[in-house]
């Protein structure tokens, strides 16, 4: 494929290359991360998996690989433990230590679940060294040997991280090569160089499958998604609608509202750099936390459910509650990984978010979301119940927080805490009745409380069992037909 060197302003990465990219975005060192999605946000796994195709739940494969990911919550507590990796093909190259600088390959998408955990104390919450299935397409395979040798890929070198876990040693991505003879069956979705290409000058052309057995034809739309802007190196083209990039963004943030993200990157032609920012942040965020635990954890990413403003907007205006106006705005072209609010005019009063304790300003995650929250609250609601709400996040954050960390072993933010408060005291005291909500206080943060516990990931000690394929423990959970 020499031929694609040819394009002007384009030079197809290489095999390396596009690994340490998805690298960088998507661990942090040496350590084992996870995004966490509770039973009932099935629908953030399937928008991830929309990314992978031009048709929602359309295209021939992915409606059984939603369901062979979402199955395996039963070795999780009935929560969703995964994280995304990916698989390159090179069929061009004789010698495997050639593979990873070939700029002729083919990229597959492939999800791996948490099955087992490293001993059963209920401390050591790590499954670095455990067994783990894999999902692509309409396979589900256990142990990563297997997975290897029974996957059913094209002919060719396999690049890929060991095991499905991206690690930077020294700041660069361990790799592992093998080399399969393939069945060029079963396969439904990949991304080659001469896709991109397609997709950068001409939007994607529809292809047909490899393997005859699949049978329908695939589109792949690439053009302004964020897979799309990541590997094309020279960031010559310009994605035009920030609302597409942003939902696309969920892939790599977990988190539903990027918009400010999305317009950052766009405005700055700077993708990788301002996304990969934005997730160290993040994920350096989560590893200080299990340095304080005994023993040694998986670093899970809980989802940031957090609406857009415009959502949130019209999520109060159906309270039927009076509008207010907000001196302080936030402007989507600000830094995204900078708080800009920390005092905010609530009708005749200015409120100092400082004062509600260290808790809550050092423990946002996103501050778009958290200031797309705040900036609702004082528009919308009264200053008396405005700070009373800020004062259960506050007590959250600084008394229930810490003790749910110890028994759930992951983080969740400043951002979703006080979206949940705002949640409950709406659902609970939909007049927003300021005695009755502080004479409710506690029961709130209890409600709340128990909304976070539910979704735990990690079984009982007393109900796991040793592994019979490696060195760690599991539990299978009975959850019906769900």
């Amino acid at each position: 494929m020499s031929e694609l060197n040819d394009q002007p302003e384009f030079l197809v990465p290489t095999v390396r290359e596009v690994q340490q990219m998805f690298a960088e975005l998507l661990s942090h060192g040496e350590d084992i991360t996870w995004d966490l999605l509770s039973a009932n946000q099935e629908d953030i796994l399937k928008s991830k998996l929309n990314e992978f195709k031009g048709h929602p739940l359309k295209m021939f494969g992915l409606p059984n690989m939603f369901q062979n990911i979402w199955s395996q919550r039963k070795f999780t507590n009935g929560q969703s433990l995964t994280s995304l990796f990916f698989v390159m093909i090179v069929d061009t190259v004789s010698e495997p230590q050639m593979a990873e600088e070939s700029r002729s390959w083919y990229l597959y998408p492939v999800f791996r679940c948490r099955r087992c955990v490293e001993d059963n104390s209920g401390q050591n919450n790590s499954s670095l060294d455990c067994c783990m299935t894999y999902v692509w397409h309409n396979n589900s395979i256990e142990t990563w040997d297997r997975f290897i040798q029974h996957a059913r890929w094209r002919p060719g070198f396999i690049v890929t991280p060991n095991r499905g876990v991206y690690k930077l040693i020294d700041g660069k991505v361990e790799l592992r090569t093998y080399f399969v003879r393939g069945e060029m069956c079963g396969i439904s979705h990949f991304i080659s160089p001469k896709r991109l290409v397609e997709g950068k000058y001409t939007a994607a052309k529809n292809e047909s499958i490899l393997g005859t057995d699949v049978g329908p034809l695939e589109t792949v739309y690439l053009r302004d998604k964020i897979l799309y802007q990541l590997l094309i190196l020279s960031g010559a083209q310009k994605a035009e609608d920030a609302t597409e990039l942003s939902e696309s963004l969920l892939l790599f943030t977990h988190s539903v509202n990027n918009f400010r993200l999305a317009s950052s990157m766009i405005k700055e032609q700077s993708f990788r750099s301002i996304l990969g920012n934005r997730l160290k942040s993040i994920f350096q965020k989560i590893s200080e936390e299990t340095k304080r635990i005994e023993g040694t954890v998986d670093i899970i990413r809980s989802v940031n459910e957090v609406p857009t403003s415009i959502e949130l907007n019209e999520f109060f205006k159906t309270r039927r509650l009076r509008k207010r106006p907000v001196i302080n705005e936030v402007h989507s072209n600000v830094p995204v990984d900078v708080l800009q609010v920390t005092k905010i005019q609530v009708e005749e009063e200015e409120v100092n978010l400082e004062d509600y304790g260290s808790a809550v300003i050092e423990n946002i995650e996103s501050p778009e979301s958290f200031e797309d929250l705040i900036t609702n609250m004082a528009e919308h609601l009264e200053p008396e119940m405005f700070k009373l709400i800020l004062e259960l996040t506050q007590s959250f954050m600084e008394k229930t927080r810490e003790d749910l960390w110890q028994l759930l072993k992951y983080h969740f933010s400043t951002e979703t805490v006080l979206y949940q408060i705002i949640l409950c005291v709406m659902k609970q005291h939909p007049n927003l009745d300021y005695n009755e909500v502080r004479k409710q206080f506690s029961d709130i943060l209890s409600r709340v409380r128990y909304y976070f516990a539910s979704a735990n990931p990690n079984t009982f000690p007393e109900l796991l069992q040793k592994c019979p394929k490696c060195v760690g423990y599991y539990h299978i959970k009975v959850m019906g037909n769900n």
